[in-house]
């Protein structure tokens, strides 16, 4: 991954495509849908094609678009969680990821103990561990559960532990899905007053989301996804 020359800019996109090999299918039918192709006689699925993206400093982007059509794909490529099969991505900053309920965690730790190791991975520098901690804690209201193994956690749980570790110190680009869509009521206003925050300190903001209420409160433009490529929104 190189940096960026341009100043103005803290994401760029040249041409990226995602090719996903698709495993344990032989003599699969590939149909009408141009996403499927065949590389060495063995199926892949491609997932992004031909994506060109700025995001330039200070940008809310909402990404939008059906199930299926590249959106998570997107943000995990931005956040190096997923190789390009051809283009490149460039990318200046820290980034923190919000892409999946309980990515990350080990299920086998508590939740303390999780956040205790994630404090050391996000590399918090304005908040000792015990702080952090606290922080979490008071945030994510899971009482006693948090000295308990996460493995014990419904995935409502799981999301706001999550959610609580990821917007303690801002990072540069901040990816955010709507996985948080799993968490009660109560606790989806809770987090969204506390990014509202939380976006306006970061650099790059990139959103995927199905509720058009939170993207036209959150970004300030829109991009669509079809079949893996960006169209007119």
């Amino acid at each position: 991954m190189t940096r960026i020359i341009d100043d103005g800019v803290v994401v760029r996109l040249d041409n990226v495509s995602v090719e996903i090999p698709l495993r344990g299918l032989k003599n699969v039918s590939l149909g009408n849908d141009r996403r499927m192709l065949l590389r060495k006689s063995s199926p892949v699925l491609r997932a992004l094609d031909g994506i060109n993206l700025e995001v330039r400093r200070g940008e809310r982007i909402g990404i939008v678009g059906g199930n299926g059509n590249g959106k998570t794909t997107l943000l995990k490529v931005i956040g190096g969680m997923l190789p390009v099969s051809s283009g490149s991505v460039d990318v200046r900053g820290s980034i923190r990821s919000l892409l999946a309920v309980g990515a990350g965690m080990i299920l086998a730790l508590t939740g303390r103990q999780n956040v205790r190791l994630r404090h050391a991975l996000l590399d918090i520098r304005s908040l000792t561990p015990e702080e952090y901690a606290e922080d979490v804690a008071a945030f994510a209201e899971l009482g006693a559960f948090f000295d308990m193994p996460v493995g014990t956690y419904s995935p409502g749980m799981q999301s706001r532990l999550q959610f609580a570790m990821n917007t303690v110190e801002p990072a540069d680009i901040l990816l955010l899905d709507e996985w948080m869509g799993v968490a009660d009521r109560a606790f989806q206003q809770k987090a969204q007053d506390r990014l509202v925050e939380y976006i306006a300190k970061n650099e790059g903001f990139l959103f995927a989301s199905h509720n058009e209420t939170l993207l036209n409160e959150m970004t300030d433009r829109k991009i669509a996804l079809n079949m893996g490529r960006i169209v007119e929104c």
